[in-house]
């Protein structure tokens, strides 16, 4: 009769976890492991592809700042990085940290997209202000809404009305 009880899944530590959570991130991301080495040469850091491949193996070592660097590069917590093992492909709570990780990105995405938002009232009541100002000099009397602005053609378009007058070789 076997008396060993089952072995449960140990998260790795030091090296081996920053290892195991660039290697499973960075496919979350849908990053190659060259996708990540140029990231982490436009942070300053000389690696390779096959340097990312060795870390994600084991058989090369990581030092301090290169695991900052690694987390940055993936956009994600250091401490988090270097201390807590993402789930892997294999660990049931993988398709929910997938979403997660969805959420997060899409969250990024909103955030952007409301600071352009803000940008844009600013600017537009930056004009608003100045379009105020600049009528208020000229005495001209307020409106509710700015003139509807007039555009005209440009020369010798299809809509220059110089283009269609009698007597031009236009």
């Amino acid at each position: 009769m076997d008396d060993s009880k089952p072995q449960r899944w140990a998260p790795p530590e030091g090296e081996a976890l920053v290892a195991h959570n660039l290697k499973v991130l960075r496919t979350t991301a849908r990053l190659s492991q060259e996708d990540m080495a140029e990231r982490m040469r436009r942070l300053g850091f000389k690696l390779h592809q096959t340097q990312i491949a060795k870390i994600e193996n084991g058989t090369r070592g990581i030092s301090f700042d290169e695991a900052l660097g690694l987390a940055k590069a993936l956009s994600v917590p250091a401490a988090n990085f270097m201390l807590e093992a993402v789930a892997g492909p294999d660990d049931p709570h993988w398709e929910l940290q997938e979403a997660a990780f969805d959420i997060q990105k899409a969250e990024q995405e909103h955030q952007v997209a409301q600071d352009l938002a803000d940008a844009a009232k600013a600017r537009l009541d930056q004009a608003e202000a100045r379009y105020d100002e600049i009528a208020a000099r000229l005495g001209v009397e307020e409106e509710t809404e700015p003139t509807e602005l007039v555009f005209y053609p440009a020369p010798n378009s299809p809509e220059d009305p110089l283009r269609s007058m009698p007597g031009t070789d236009l």
